[in-house]
């Protein structure tokens, strides 16, 4: 067997690749045979070319899809390091994401109160579906997460239960909700702000209460149960999801609170996260 003539059943072999998996390959312009018989359409391989399908069925396994592999494989053989660091960065941090998916999972199953019901909501995947636009009454403040939403929380609450808002029969007219205004995580100076859907007249006395439009649309949403100490693992999973499809964020993520804590216990809490997308557009790596 010539060297430059490898027949597509001992490519196969050799490379570990289907052969069903190569003629996708070559469907698709990664893995091009370098003949084919004209007669029978057989397809033929060189020497050379087994290297490029190890390095194919390595990726694979590296959890690289057929898109990434290909620009992977363009940026090496144009010497784009550049690239080839950010698509790895890229699917570290999938891995990451993953993994700390996979540590809620399992501490869900080590809990001995653990119910069927749980859980399937943490197994269950984001949706995508349509919200409308609310009017929203509102406090923004900058901090750690957990304090500063505590202290949101309750400057908001007083002021829309004031007894004036009251007599001006101020409504909460859907659940409260925490917006996250930065496009990164932060430890301490996180701006964020605490809202309500509301109807009515308002008076407030704060300098700091806004009034404002929350817009509707598309947002990618993910329903989790339990204390709010892990919706960092939901908070992953939904992020995962939303790097894996590339949509485009086009508002600051939400964490809508379905259930009162002051009426729920921690384990039957409900908490949806919400984050606006474009599913038409997807993100260019650049």
């Amino acid at each position: 067997m010539a060297i430059d003539q490898i027949p597509i059943g001992r490519f196969s072999q050799i490379t570990r690749l289907s052969q069903k998996a190569l003629r996708l390959y070559d469907e698709r312009g990664l893995l091009v045979p370098a003949s084919k018989d004209i007669a029978t359409g057989y397809r033929y391989y060189t020497g050379p070319q087994i290297a490029t399908g190890v390095s194919i069925k390595e990726l694979c396994g590296l959890g690289f899809s057929l898109a990434e592999i290909e620009t992977l494989l363009a940026a090496k053989e144009g010497g784009d390091r550049e690239m080839i660091q950010l698509l790895f960065q890229k699917r570290r941090g999938a891995i990451r994401s993953e993994v700390q998916r996979l540590q809620q999972i399992e501490a869900i199953l080590e809990t001995s109160g653990a119910s069927l019901e749980m859980m399937i909501l943490s197994h269950n995947e984001p949706v995508v579906k349509e919200v409308p636009p609310l009017r929203v009454i509102g406090k923004r403040g900058v901090g750690s997460y957990s304090e500063t939403i505590t202290i949101l929380m309750q400057d908001l609450c007083g002021q829309i239960y004031s007894e004036e808002n009251q007599r001006n029969g101020l409504k909460v007219t859907g659940p409260f909700m925490t917006l996250y205004h930065d496009c990164e995580y932060k430890e301490k100076d996180a701006l964020m702000e605490c809202a309500a859907p509301i109807s009515g007249k308002v008076t407030a006395t704060d300098p700091a209460i806004e009034i404002h439009a929350l817009p509707g649309g598309k947002v990618l949403s993910l329903i989790h149960k339990g204390p709010y100490s892990g919706l960092h693992g939901a908070w992953s999973r939904i992020g995962m999801y939303l790097e894996e499809r590339e949509f485009e964020i086009t508002g600051p993520h939400r964490e809508v609170y379905l259930s009162d804590p002051n009426l729920v216990a921690e384990d039957e809490l409900l908490t949806e996260l919400q984050i606006p997308v474009d599913t038409a557009t997807r993100r260019k790596i650049s």
